[in-house]
């Protein structure tokens, strides 16, 4: 429960917001983590632990067929798993299965190491949207596509046929921001699917007869060759909208294959070439290639045609047409999350939604599949993925930026052991990533800070998020018992803080403070200084538990931003505490800039 939302204009409505933040059992919190990202996995005892469950629920699965996320096929489909974080230099856990039938393959490897080239599909779609934000941030997410790819507007004028709104996509209306996150409103793709392409009696179904105009000529299927780009542009910029743009996410590959044009003609050189001198070569990715690569670094589950090993999808190769290794996923992966190629801040602005989806826990990014992970303290953790499917193969690529670790997920064959292993992740890894990054915390903070009659205790509680701040004293008085003052005075009504005032020097209690909570939560800002220290900000968050619950979706009892820096001193917040930490991980200090005291770590 938070205490207010401050308003200067009105006090009416302060009461107002204040009655209804404040009837709450639940904890208020931000977005992010609740502690600092956990460090030095491999040898973390908890990650250790969850690393061992993980192994026996594949090996369980191995020899069962079956599991709680589904069938698993051990007879022909191999697969590659690591996991990674930003801080360890090899894999925590990394696990290579190759089925018996890749011993009698007659392509490919015989044996699956992280070296091993699996196709990724559509996580070629991340990284076309990396290589852009490499190349030129996302500056232009909001300018038309039509101004890098104005051939759209010529395809659709010249039609034939209707040109209403309904029946022609508004090109002028799509922007770059909207095809790299499934917003444009437009088709999957032109000719590939089609099924108007295949060899099949339609007629028996009841299908009418086409005109050879209305069939696709192009389309990388079974008897059609992949599209040129002139042939793509026309038939793609011709087809029905499927929903008006930016209403809601549709899946396109076509919409990718737009997005690459586009990039091509603001970097001023082929996609491939950009992505091999932007992403490949300063990553040293030795085994990631948007050409076919040769088969003896493959894992082929098959025939080369059957398990599309080797299948060209010419130019929409950009949507889902690159291989790559366990290996190099993993080093694109740690390259997202350290910001090696982006920046920091773009990073961020990358890693967030762009849309909701019509499920509760799922949202859509840019092109991330973000899915809402509640934890057992109900705090939300937000998993950004991509997946892909191409043949016999699927691919995933899991990040958690509230860990700064990733997920590589490699599979080749006919079963669907991919989403059972990231079933697996859900099951083993988040809880501990959790309590790891909590456990750390402690060990780091946890504590009791003095200077002269100042002092407050930091703890942690595997129930809740964030650290837990008690006991704070300023100068021998409570700082809890004045936040009601505070509260006045922060949306200027001096009257009724004097009034306050003189109930809590007569000795009238304002609030209790065991219904107070004080957590405080990383804020993604670090410094470091001369000597080798580090200076870490946290921005505490304030809450009061009740027994009155409102159930209204106005009531949002965890809005933590609604609050952060609202109750000011002297241009600094009550809610932000500083720490000092030597070159050796040791807490020195902390800091809260609002009361201007620094308490020693004792």
């Amino acid at each position: 429960m938070m205490f207010f939302r401050h308003s200067f204009t009105s006090l009416v409505k302060l009461n107002f917001i204040f009655a209804s933040l404040v009837h709450s059992s639940t904890l208020p919190a931000v977005l992010g983590p609740a502690f600092p990202p956990p460090t030095n996995l491999g040898d973390d005892l908890i990650i250790k632990s969850a690393t061992e469950k993980f192994l026996a629920l594949v090996k369980n699965a191995l020899s069962t067929g079956t599991s709680t996320h589904g069938d698993f096929d051990a007879s022909s489909t191999a697969f590659s798993f690591e996991f990674y974080s930003t801080t360890d230099d090899s894999p925590p856990c990394q696990y290579h299965y190759s089925p018996p039938m890749l011993a009698n393959s007659s392509f490919g490897v015989k044996k699956v190491d992280r070296n091993s080239v699996y196709r990724i599909g559509s996580v070629t779609k991340l990284l076309t949207v990396y290589s852009f934000l490499i190349s030129d941030g996302d500056a232009h997410f909001n300018d038309p596509v039509t101004k890098y790819v104005p051939e759209l507007l010529a395809a659709t004028s010249d039609a034939a046929g209707k040109k209403d709104s309904v029946h022609r996509i508004a090109w002028n209306d799509v922007t770059i921001g909207a095809l790299a996150s499934y917003m444009a409103g437009v088709g999957e793709e032109y000719g590939w699917l089609d099924v108007s392409l295949g060899e099949f009696p339609f007629s028996r179904l009841g299908l009418p007869q086409l005109s050879p105009s209305e069939i696709p000529a192009c389309g990388a299927g079974s008897t059609k060759g992949p599209c040129s780009r002139q042939d793509f542009l026309r038939g793609f910029a011709r087809r029905d909208p499927v929903f008006a743009t930016f209403q809601t996410p549709v899946y396109s590959n076509g919409a990718f294959q737009v997005l690459a044009y586009a990039l091509e003609r603001i970097a001023g050189k082929p996609i491939g070439n950009l992505m091999d001198d932007i992403l490949f070569k300063p990553l040293k990715l030795a085994h990631t290639s948007y050409v076919l690569p040769k088969d003896s670094f493959g894992v082929i589950p098959g025939e080369k045609n059957t398990t599309y090993w080797n299948f060209e999808l010419g130019e929409l190769w950009p949507t889902g047409g690159v291989w790559s290794s366990p290996a190099d996923l993993t080093a694109i992966g740690r390259s997202i999350l350290s910001s090696t190629l982006i920046s920091p801040a773009q990073t961020r602005r990358w890693m967030k939604p762009m849309t909701h989806t019509s499920a509760l826990l799922s949202a859509v990014g840019a092109p991330w599949e973000i899915q809402r992970v509640q934890l057992p303290s109900s705090r939300i953790v937000d998993v950004y993925t991509k997946n892909g499917v191409i043949g016999a193969y699927a691919s995933y690529m899991i990040l958690i930026p509230d860990y700064d670790v990733g997920f590589t997920i490699l599979a080749a064959g006919v079963g669907t052991n991919a989403d059972v292993l990231a079933g697996f992740i859900a099951d083993s890894f988040l809880p501990a990533l959790e309590e790891a990054s909590r456990t750390q915390a402690a060990k780091t903070y946890a504590g009791t800070y003095k200077s002269g009659a100042s002092t407050f205790t930091l703890t942690t509680d595997a129930t809740v998020p964030g650290i837990s701040l008690s006991n704070w004293i300023n100068n021998g008085t409570a700082v809890v018992p004045l936040f009601p003052i505070f509260i006045s005075l922060a949306v200027g009504d001096t009257g009724t803080a004097n009034a306050l005032l003189q109930y809590y020097e007569s000795g009238v209690p304002l609030i209790d403070p065991k219904d107070v909570t004080v957590r405080l939560y990383p804020s993604g800002l670090r410094s470091s200084t001369v000597k080798g220290q580090q200076i870490v900000s946290f921005r505490a968050v304030f809450g009061i538990a009740t027994p009155i619950v409102d159930t209204s979706p106005f009531a949002d009892t965890r809005a933590g931003w609604e609050i952060a820096d609202v109750i000011v001193y002297g241009n600094s917040g009550l809610d932000e505490f500083i720490f000092t930490i030597d070159a050796n991980g040791k807490v020195l200090s902390a800091e809260n800039t609002f009361l201007r005291q620094v308490l020693q770590k004792v």
